[in-house]
């Protein structure tokens, strides 16, 4: 079975943006979505916190970038905030971040690898993470 990834916030802005700074690892799974081979998801709250982080003029990329992303990339798809993601967040107390820990929640609820850097949240073992 094809794996499937969740990415946070830097991990997508670096893929849309400066792809040489994710992990290697990282950049080998993008490929494969690339290629079809297998699939990731852009959870609600990283579009969400993409969208902030360009309001305040601390990225150059935003939605046009994302879009455009998806399309490239059918195998990378956008999941909306839904319930099953949220009974996950409620379960993730220990984490204070509410983008964290939605990140965190939507990649449990996809039974997915979290592609991240973040290592408080790679070591809380909460999820599979890869960087």
């Amino acid at each position: 079975m094809a794996r499937s990834y969740v990415l946070d916030t830097h991990a997508c802005v670096f893929m849309l943006a400066a792809p040489k700074k994710l992990g290697s690892g990282a950049r080998a799974a993008l490929r494969r979505v690339e290629a079809g081979r297998e699939e990731a998801w852009l959870a609600a709250a990283v579009v969400a916190e993409v969208l902030l982080l360009r309001g305040l003029g601390r990225i150059g990329v935003g939605l046009p970038e994302l879009r455009r992303a998806m399309e490239l990339a059918p195998s990378l798809h956008f999941s909306p905030l839904d319930l099953e993601q949220l009974d996950e967040f409620s379960s993730l107390g220990s984490i204070t971040d509410p983008f964290d820990r939605l990140i965190v929640s939507a990649a449990r609820s996809k039974r997915a690898i979290l592609i991240t850097r973040d290592t408080a949240v790679a070591e809380g073992g909460l999820v599979e993470t890869l960087w």
